[in-house]
């Protein structure tokens, strides 16, 4: 056996000694040992002698310095320039804005350039890291990162009653969630309750530093993921009871709290019908409307009748104030460039062939996309959520800096293309816990 195993390991050494791309190496490795003994177990099967149908299927793979050579050509880095290309646009405009908007003062364009530079080596970072991580230690990765989001929420500054940094920290969320939702594929209703349990642990310690839109923003985030997965056959469960078991304790949440909590009930109120409260919280919708509804295609619009100007026209209403300034045609731009970014990504999301890499580049263009539709539904007058940022384009500098690194691990997801196999990683991770016959086994070592 030992010889057996000989054989084929200076085999497989030899075709990966072609291939310069050295990560590669591991699941080309994997897949054609797999091969290998396919392909003499069928041997085998029509018995012919173990070590016969070892040395005719190896010799049934070729050459080993041509099979190698050929894979060489096939598996190098892919580079989505086309993405690059449209995330350094956006940085650009995004300066253009600044500095139009801010001018020179305090050296805000400085420090916007500084925070630029900052994000494009966090997108490096990211590029370059293998982001299978997410896979192969999703529990660690987890809990380490609630950890973080306790430090950073008990040691950060509170802003309009959330922490400052947590709440921008928190856009790795999703991404770091979907390693948990990739280990519960294939564990049927199990998995998918499982997920829902960490989700509640993950919540618990976000709660006492995110305001309750930064919480719901989360929260939307992880059920359209669960929800992809399901839809997908990922959980292997009939489909409508899993959407059913999802959703039924989501919608009972939702009304209970809308039911229970005044404040959120005002809230999503005034943001359809501002007018019930003018002059407390619906005054900002209602002047934001206003602005937008003076303004001109091209050109500085009329403001509003009472010369009051919205705040954070600098951060949260920018969008709001470019157009007053400089007309719709200035939303179109900025909304063409990011749905261009993000229209591209999708389409190549939707490509990847592996479990893991389409969880974890989807959960990037969600959050992304997801943050764009809310700022732009707040400058619009429709305030149900506070927003974030606008990605690329608003001033500020630890949400373009996260921002920046979760295009990193997209583009590290488009780079692996089609060769990480899902199965030849799961057979790789050493699992936190297995199921076997309804019981939970879990390896602490």
């Amino acid at each position: 056996m030992k010889e057996s195993n000989k054989r084929v390991q200076e085999y497989i050494n030899l075709v990966c000694n072609q291939i310069r791309w050295k990560k590669a190496h591991f699941y080309i490795s994997s897949e054609l040992e797999n091969h290998i003994i396919d392909q003499k177990n069928a041997f085998v099967s029509q018995r012919l002698e173990a070590d016969k149908a070892l040395e005719k299927s190896i010799a049934e793979m070729g050459d080993p310095i041509g099979v190698g050579t050929d894979l060489d050509r096939i598996h190098k880095p892919k580079i989505e320039w086309s993405v690059i290309a449209l995330t350094g646009i956006a940085l650009l405009l995004g300066l253009v804005v600044q500095f139009i908007v801010l001018g020179d003062t305090n050296f805000s364009i400085g420090k916007s350039v500084f925070h630029s530079i900052l994000g494009i080596a966090a997108m490096i970072i990211a590029y370059i890291t293998d982001y299978t991580i997410i896979a192969k230690y999703p529990y660690k990765l987890f809990f380490g990162f609630l950890a973080i989001v306790l430090v950073i929420g008990i040691i950060s500054p509170s802003y309009q009653g959330s922490s400052f940094y947590s709440k921008f920290f928190l856009l790795l969320y999703p991404t770091i969630f979907t390693g948990i939702i990739y280990s519960m594929r294939d564990k049927g209703y199990l998995g998918l309750v499982l997920c829902g349990v960490f989700m509640g642990i993950s919540y618990i310690v976000f709660l006492p530093f995110a305001i309750y839109s930064t919480y719901a923003f989360y929260s939307l985030l992880s059920l359209i993921l669960i929800t992809i997965s399901i839809l997908k056959g990922w959980f292997n469960i009939n489909k409508i009871k899993g959407i059913l078991l999802v959703y039924i304790p989501m919608f009972v949440t939702i009304s209970y709290t809308f039911i229970n909590n005044p404040y959120i009930r005002i809230r999503v109120i005034n943001a359809f019908n501002p007018n019930l409260d003018p002059m407390g919280s619906g005054w900002l919708s209602n002047m934001t409307r206003e602005i937008i509804s003076n303004a001109k295609f091209i050109g500085e619009g009329l403001g509003t009748s009472s010369g009051y100007m919205i705040p954070e026209i600098y951060t949260d209403s920018l969008l709001t104030y470019l157009i007053h300034r400089f007309g719709w045609i200035s939303l179109i731009v900025i909304v063409s460039v990011l749905a261009l970014l993000m229209i591209k990504s999708l389409k190549l999301c939707l490509k990847q062939n592996s479990i893991l890499g389409s969880l974890v580049s989807i959960s990037v263009v969600l959050t992304i996309s997801a943050q764009i539709i809310i700022y732009i539904a707040y400058n619009l007058g429709f305030q149900l959520m506070a927003p974030l940022t606008l990605p690329f384009i608003s001033y500020g500098g630890t949400g373009l800096i996260i921002n920046m690194f979760l295009i990193g691990i997209m583009l590290s997801v488009f780079k692996w293309g089609n060769l990480v196999n899902d199965n030849v990683l799961v057979s790789s991770t050493k699992k936190f816990f297995t199921i076997n016959d309804g019981k939970i086994i879990i390896d602490l070592k």
